[in-house]
């Protein structure tokens, strides 16, 4: 039986003399290896530390370029153990250009305090992808319908229109028994989860290992860093393609 050895470091503080776990981090020091070990041994090879300085904490492990040019002083990576997996994030500037971006365009009614009518407004809802290299041909598979609009492309931006569906949905929830009962933001969020997630191309991405879905739950603006994207990896073998790809990136800007 394999023998495997962590190193456990927990952080408390004391209010009237009652201590309270604020955070606690485990490595594998010994006998495997985890994702943050595997990320950080990883790093090494690449020999992104010749570039980059590393600041540990007790919540993440942050990079910074040791020579940054103008305004490049702030993190370019940062790592962070969740329960769902690795958490990285990168600046929202460097990640976007190697992004999947679908735009659905919506024209929707509005009720606004200063006007009498219902009025049209314009919202558009955008959902991100990271399509893994690897895995291309298993996202050209999935989309082959929409061949013509992706042009063998996995990263830029593709617009879709949801005009009808939209205004419809509104029409609905402004009438006159509802149009106390809900505001735009609500309007917008019941649009999103109602028919753009069963959007056959959205939820066939949605629910493919060939990408990283950003967004809620998978990757949306770090809370901590709000410069970032964050993207949580629970797959070693996934952790090591986005982790090479992007490391490289970064090592590029100085």
């Amino acid at each position: 039986m394999s023998k495997i050895i962590y190193d456990v470091i927990q952080r408390f503080e004391v209010e009237n003399g009652v201590p309270r776990l604020v955070s606690t981090n485990i490595q594998v020091i010994e006998g495997g290896e985890d994702l943050m070990s595997l990320a950080t041994n990883l790093l090494d090879k690449l020999d992104f530390y010749d570039k980059f300085e590393e600041k540990r904490t007790s919540q993440y492990i942050g990079y910074k370029l040791k020579n940054p040019r103008k305004g490049a002083k702030r993190y370019q990576l940062i790592l962070a153990q969740r329960k769902e997996g690795l958490s990285i994030s990168i600046p929202q500037e460097i990640l976007e250009p190697y992004l999947l971006k679908l735009n659905f365009s919506i024209n929707f009614l509005t009720k606004m305090p200063e006007l009498k009518n219902v009025v049209t407004m314009f919202q558009e809802i955008s959902k991100f992808y990271w399509i893994i290299p690897s895995q291309k041909n298993v996202f050209f598979d999935l989309t082959k319908e929409y061949r013509e609009t992706f042009k063998s492309q996995i990263a830029g931006d593709f617009e879709l229109n949801f005009d009808g569906i939209a205004y419809r949905e509104a029409e609905n929830a402004y009438s006159d028994s509802k149009i106390q009962n809900i505001n735009d933001m609500q309007l917008i969020d019941i649009i999103q989860k109602k028919y753009i997630s069963k959007h056959p191309l959205s939820n066939s991405l949605d629910n493919s290992d060939c990408c990283l879905k950003i967004g809620k739950g998978d990757i949306g603006k770090d809370k901590l860093f709000n410069y970032a994207y964050q993207v949580a990896i629970n797959s070693k073998e996934v952790l090591e393609e986005f982790l090479s790809y992007f490391a490289k990136i970064l090592m590029e800007q100085q």
